[in-house]
């Protein structure tokens, strides 16, 4: 049986869409996403919320653990492709990030055309934006610190190595219970 998604689809999307913009705005600090739809398993109703906002039939998704009921349930309320690799996704979801493939594994766009790169969505068990990983950038009034939990021991070194290769690079939208936290590519890490 299909699940549903957002109650009132266009309310709902122009409510989650306010929130996406305000988290990428002010990177590394939570925001509460206002509606969670239904998600089959393996995907978050925080991750199902973001992408019901985003997707459509003009972009593409790699899904790191799926079943057949999630690709039915995205394609029906989307219309989204489904692609087979990183590389050729515009959008990335990330269900075990310990286990998620490389930074570098994904469309980092181009010099002539930055935007066509990657926006991953990142399930995780928990973050902090108290403690951790220093960042700073536009968007961030002096600095901001970042934990997560559950991340590849060498995430942040696979980001500050992509750091370097600016405007190019990926967008990361961290999505725990029914909060969201963006840490856009314009964010720039400190060293400790």
């Amino acid at each position: 049986m299909m699940l549903a998604a957002f109650a009132d689809p266009v309310f709902d999307s122009q409510r989650s869409f306010r929130e996406l913009l305000q988290a990428m705005a002010r990177p590394a600090v939570p925001r509460i996403l206002p509606t969670l739809p239904p998600a089959p398993s393996p995907v978050a109703s925080a991750a199902m919320a973001i992408l019901l906002t985003l997707c459509d039939a003009t972009t593409s998704l790699w899904i790191q653990q799926s079943t057949e009921e999630v690709h039915d349930h995205l394609r029906f309320h989307t219309g989204l492709r489904l692609v087979d690799t990183p590389r050729e996704a515009d959008f990335a979801l990330i269900t075990t990030p310990a286990s998620m493939p490389p930074l570098n594994a994904f469309a980092h766009g181009e010099l002539r055309y930055p935007d066509r790169s990657a926006t991953l969505i990142v399930q995780v068990d928990g973050f902090r934006h108290d403690a951790g990983t220093r960042f700073v950038g536009p968007g961030i009034r002096d600095e901001e610190r970042l934990h997560i939990d559950g991340l590849p021991a060498d995430f942040w070194s696979q980001r500050a190595a992509l750091a370097t290769q600016f405007p190019l690079g990926v967008d990361v939208f961290f999505v725990t219970a029914q909060h969201v936290l963006a840490l856009p590519r314009t964010a720039r890490l400190l060293e400790s």
